[in-house]
């Protein structure tokens, strides 16, 4: 019986049907009488599932002898509908379900025609006929057949997803690249980490001319401009390349370098841009640097600075590629759990609930003691049904061009005040450009971190966010009144510290607490401007 520690969900949730039956009988004073039905329907159960584990051949008279076992577990969990109490309505669901996953449709009918023929004829050979009760049998059989659908669905969806097929000449492709990109990653010197590669070109740049700022910007086509790396500043100084007055638009949608003056800054500039092209000549970002204007770039300057973003643009191009196909593994692992935990315990919470409305109603119809008891485990089976929801909604993060990290927040927290009765506020500022996409989930998950400890406090009743993106540059503060159990030992491996942001936890409201994360550039300067700049004349 090695398949006992190894029960699966649906196992669990039969077994749980049975645990809530106990109770019941318990609440009813009616456990002796009880005791033996719920151990009989509950050993066919096992059984059954015992006999659906060994039986690995798969023959008719395997099927055959498991149809029998659901059909004798149906009969009895009907007799006992008809001889013993309210509680005994909740047995029929346990073979319903089961029936339901390996037999579909057919499976779900078989027991509900058993469960109320049997249920039925019990109830008029032991004279207790009467339309109240012959209601609640008829109720409890349409449950077990709304159950045994539920778990004849689930069982397609899982089928649907193992016969999913991988063509063999797409996996073998897939394989031989993924070879060569771990060869690739032992001869370069970053690997395919992207912002030292990006660090690495600037770095070029540097030992080529005299810049008092520099950065490499990504972004392919029409998606927004990323810095990967930025020397000089904290954050990115120039407009956005995609408005038309700015000094990066015309090699941002020409590609062509470009060397021109910048008077909109403290200081009169003078700019060098020079476009960063894959492999197909298609533009994937751009290099820029500047100085002020009173020792003036060169063309021979804009040369050398062509040729340091040729030298590394397959380098960065690489490096971004492999970034986003790791990003994407990961949401797609993200996404698989969420599908899994709504088509799983989500539906089976949802029948759960099904089956106490329908104890409430009945203990409601017969005056029993139990119906406050029941409507407070309903209240709660909601609850834990709505965080369910609420966690499946957290997994599905999606960071797309056209959904910056601020509407991203923004849509999530309004959701979690309409949701939660929460009062929330959010203070935004966002620039043009945009944070690495691992960055910005990073940050998301960090919010929802927050945002799961307010809803878990008993006494939160706000909840406030700000948040401030001047690529690479980002901070955000996020906080709430209630009683938390945060700390600063929750945060201290935390992977944004890797990435060189700063965590701290700070007292907020009393009991509150506010978290607040700070993020700035790798090789960074102090200050976003340099206005006492010292930049030597050429020589």
């Amino acid at each position: 019986m090695r398949w006992l520690p190894r029960l699966s969900l649906s196992t669990q949730l039969r077994l749980g049907l049975a645990v809530l039956a106990l109770l019941f009988a318990i609440m009813d004073h009616s456990l002796l009488a009880g005791l033996p039905w719920i151990l009989l329907v509950v050993t066919l159960d096992l059984a059954a599932s015992g006999f659906q584990y060994l039986s690995l051949s798969g023959r008719a008279i395997g099927r055959v002898q498991l149809m029998v076992l659901f059909g004798a577990s149906a009969a009895v969990a009907g007799i006992a509908m008809g001889y013993a109490g309210p509680w005994s309505k909740v047995l029929i669901l346990i073979p319903a379900y089961h029936a339901g996953t390996k037999f579909s449709r057919r499976g779900a009918l078989m027991v509900f025609g058993v469960g109320l023929v049997t249920g039925g004829s019990t109830v008029l050979l032991l004279g207790h006929y009467t339309e109240g009760e012959a209601q609640r049998i008829l109720l409890a059989s349409v449950f077990s057949l709304v159950f045994g659908l539920l778990g004849a669905w689930s069982h397609r969806m899982e089928e649907e997803d193992e016969e999913a097929v991988v063509d063999p000449n797409v996996a073998a492709e897939a394989g031989l690249l993924l070879r060569r990109l771990h060869e690739l990653a032992e001869t370069l010197d970053t690997g395919f980490d992207a912002p030292a590669s990006a660090e690495m070109a600037l770095q070029d740049l540097a030992t080529q001319m005299r810049a008092a700022r520099s950065a490499i910007l990504v972004g392919y086509g029409d998606d927004p401009a990323v810095p990967l790396a930025i020397r000089g500043a904290d954050r990115t100084p120039w407009p956005d390349p995609m408005e038309p007055t700015s000094v990066l638009s015309k090699t941002w949608h020409e590609g062509v370098p470009t060397l021109s003056e910048w008077a909109d800054d403290l200081v009169g500039r003078s700019v060098i841009v020079v476009p960063l092209n894959d492999n197909n000549g298609d533009r994937l970002g751009l290099l820029v640097a500047d100085r002020p204007l009173v020792t003036p770039f060169t063309e021979e300057d804009l040369e050398a600075a062509g040729q340091v973003a040729s030298r590394h643009a397959a380098n960065i191009d690489l490096s971004v590629l492999f970034a986003g196909l790791r990003e994407r593994a990961g949401l797609e692992e993200r996404e698989r759990l969420a599908r899994e935990m709504h088509d799983g315990i989500a539906q089976e919470m949802v029948a759960l609930a099904f089956g106490i409305d329908s104890l409430r109603r009945t203990a409601r119809n017969t005056d029993s003691p139990l119906a406050d008891d029941l409507d407070g485990l309903r209240v709660e089976v909601s609850r834990v049904l709505a965080d369910l929801r609420l966690h499946i909604a957290d997994l599905r993060i999606a960071v797309r061009p056209d959904t910056g990290l601020g509407a991203l927040i923004g849509a999530r927290l309004q959701n979690f005040g309409s949701t939660s009765g929460v009062t929330t506020r959010m203070h935004l500022s966002e620039n043009g450009f945009r944070l690495p996409a691992h960055t910005e989930v990073l940050i998301y998950r960090l919010f929802l971190q927050v945002l799961a400890d307010a809803r878990h406090s008993l006494n939160a009743d706000t909840v406030e966010v700000r948040l401030n993106v001047a690529a690479p540059r980002v901070e955000l503060w996020v906080a709430h009144n209630g009683t938390s159990s945060l700390g600063i030992r929750d945060f201290g491996e935390h992977p944004l510290t890797s990435l060189g942001g700063e965590i701290a936890v700070e007292p907020y409201a009393g009991d509150g607490v506010a978290i607040r994360m700070r993020m700035r550039a790798r090789g960074a300067a102090p200050s976003a401007t340099l206005s006492n700049e010292r930049i030597p004349q050429p020589s």
